[in-house]
């Protein structure tokens, strides 16, 4: 026998002490019950209300809206025999809403057969609550004193229950405040997008379509069958139900159905993860040093977390709704942590355009979340949404890259908390933004120094000092920050032991620096220009480059890369054009020389 859901639970709670229910929430889905003739079944929410009625003992059960005016399409006889109400023209503009109103108010007055009234689409009894004319708030105030004048009537087996109405909305602020607020007749209920557990009946209702169910044993199938309900967070009944038949009508394997799921949910067929094969993820550790040089520890870190990502183990201790992955990037500047990101995209996805990167130090005010999520209705910038939600909407399968978070006001952290919990975000309009097949890093540059009153940066590391004591240094760092200047430990425990501290750039680690950023120069050079140029490793041009380098690792890889710009392309430009290099030529850079000012290639 499946549990009922919370608010039939809460309408059965009070039901004896209340007069009037206000429904507000998920509405228009189908609801679950569990019928003795037929098992689990899908129903509207009227029926479901019905049934429910019916079997509380209620003589008269009756619907309005203000199209169809008082019917019962589930059974005729209902409407016709309806006390009070029988004097009253049924269907259409038979009923307006104010002769509905009235006649409600006197039907739950009466003591003859109890009563209970239904009253679909309430909201639009109104143009609005904060602009109601005087015929509105007679209506509605006709309904308030109808929710204090019920009484009890006879019920199907003699005893006395309460003349009940019940106003279906889908927020309860569609009505005037004043129905519900400080009204000790009328409870407020909200339904609920299916809990895990509804959701776990519905998948086991559904498991006979699967192609391989039978074959599964009893371990593997409630293996499989909690990541069908982990991946279907979110989902309504309709929803859950359809995709669910779906898989059936093309009898998929119960390991197929994640990807009809997401093709649902996401509006495309291919999935990129299912793309990394075994020998890619052995090798993702070789690929991403081939990127980011000198940070071994932080490539094996998130080697780790894309493998535990695509293995599907992410979050599976807690709820596997979660994000594929999340990694708190700290350590010094230019160290490679956007590096990182962008070979992650690129190894993962097949494209570097699926990093979507955010400058925190953007979101530094009180109402920067507005930006992120969207505006209120009625505010300016309500139509655009929000640019991350729209982000992820346009691109599911990305990684999303935060910079420098200790910069954003807290109020955008508050919302990282139900991302990192839940994978999902509702936006301004009310829309669900999935973010279970992304990867979200955070960086910051905690630890590495500390700002004075007076702007100045005093450093707390050094490139002189080893890898742990940074390591320790940058942690500490972090954890105060969220647990001391913040006062949100939950953020760091949302992020666990996924803190991945990048080292300084050591001397050792330059030439490597240097040769991948000249590899990408004369590649560009090859392809755009159709020019070959050569540096070779054991020239006196790498040597020279090499020792500017070094000379300004305090900048680490940026440092470098403002090297090669000034010793290396601006003298290469102006050879280029002086001497007037033809595509299909090719020259060998042998020397480079300061002289004074000026900066010399030496070419052949």
């Amino acid at each position: 026998m499946i549990k009922n859901p919370r608010w039939r639970e809460e309408i059965d709670t009070y039901r004896s002490i209340k007069s009037a229910f206000v429904i507000e929430g998920n509405i228009s889905d189908l609801q679950m019950y569990a019928s003795a003739d037929f098992g689990l079944e899908l129903t509207s929410l009227d029926e479901y209300l019905y049934v429910f009625l019916l079997g509380e003992g209620y003589l008269n059960i009756t619907f309005y809206n203000r199209v169809d005016g008082f019917y019962n399409h589930l059974d005729p006889q209902q409407t016709a025999d309806f006390g009070m109400l029988a004097d009253v023209e049924t269907g259409g503009d038979g009923v307006s809403i104010a002769t509905a109103c009235k006649a409600v108010r006197t039907a739950v007055r009466q003591t003859g057969k109890s009563v209970a009234v239904i009253m679909n689409m309430a909201s639009l009894m109104t143009a609005g609550p904060d602009r109601m004319d005087d015929k509105e708030i007679e209506n509605f105030a006709t309904l308030l004193l109808a929710t204090q004048e019920a009484v009890k009537a006879p019920s199907r087996d003699g005893s006395w229950i309460n003349n009940m109405i019940f106003l279906v909305v889908e927020k309860a602020n569609d009505l005037p405040a004043w129905i519900y607020l400080n009204n000790p007749y009328v409870k407020v209920v909200e339904i609920n997008k299916p809990e895990r557990e509804m959701r776990a009946e519905l998948i086991a209702a559904h498991r006979s379509e699967f192609r391989d169910a039978d074959r599964l044993d009893a371990e593997e199938l409630e293996k499989m069958e909690n990541r069908l309900v982990g991946i279907t967070e979110g989902f309504t009944y309709m929803e859950l139900d359809r995709v669910l038949t779906l898989c059936g009508e093309k009898r998929l394997s119960m390991g197929e159905a994640p990807r009809a799921i997401n093709a649902y949910r996401y509006g495309q067929q291919d999935d990129p993860w299912s793309r990394l094969g075994k020998e890619q993820l052995i090798g993702i550790s070789d690929a991403l040093c081939k990127d980011v040089k000198g940070q071994p520890t932080a490539v094996n870190a998130v080697a780790d977390v894309i493998k535990r990502s695509a293995a599907g183990l992410s979050g599976l201790q807690h709820s596997s709704g979660r994000p594929k992955g999340v990694l708190f990037f700290a350590g010094p500047t230019g160290t490679g942590k956007t590096e990182m990101a962008k070979s992650m995209a690129r190894y993962i996805f097949g494209d570097e355009s699926t990093l979507i990167r955010f400058d925190m130090s953007e979101y530094g005010h009180e109402h920067s979340d507005q930006r992120l999520l969207g505006a209120p209705p009625g505010y300016v910038g309500y139509d655009a949404g929000g640019e991350l939600t729209n982000a992820v909407r346009q691109h599911p399968f990305s990684i999303l890259l935060f910079d420098e978070i200790e910069k954003a006001h807290p109020t955008i952290l508050d919302k990282f908390l139900q991302i990192l919990d839940d994978g999902r975000m509702t936006d301004s309009k009310g829309q669900t933004v999935y973010f279970t097949e992304t990867i979200i890093i955070f960086t910051s540059n905690k630890g590495i120094y500390r700002t004075l009153r007076d702007g100045t940066k005093v450093p707390l590391v050094s490139p002189e000092d080893p890898y742990p004591v940074i390591e320790k240094k940058v942690n500490d760092a972090v954890r105060d920050f969220f647990v001391s200047d913040l006062g949100r430990p939950e953020i760091l425990n949302r992020i666990g032991n996924n803190l991945v501290v990048f080292d300084f750039i050591r001397k050792e680690s330059v030439p490597q620096i240097l040769q991948k950023q000249l590899s990408n120069i004369i590649s560009g050079l090859k392809d755009n220009n159709g020019i070959e140029v050569v540096i070779r490793p054991d020239s006196d041009a790498f040597r020279a480059l090499t020792g500017w380098s070094i000379e300004n690792l305090s900048f680490g890889g940026r440092g470098i890369g403002n090297v090669v710009e000034k010793y290396l392309l601006n003298p290469l430009g102006r050879v280029m054009t002086d001497e007037g290099w033809e595509r299909g030529s090719c020259h060998e850079i042998r020397n480079i020389v300061q002289q004074g000012e000026s900066v010399v290639l030496v070419s052949s």
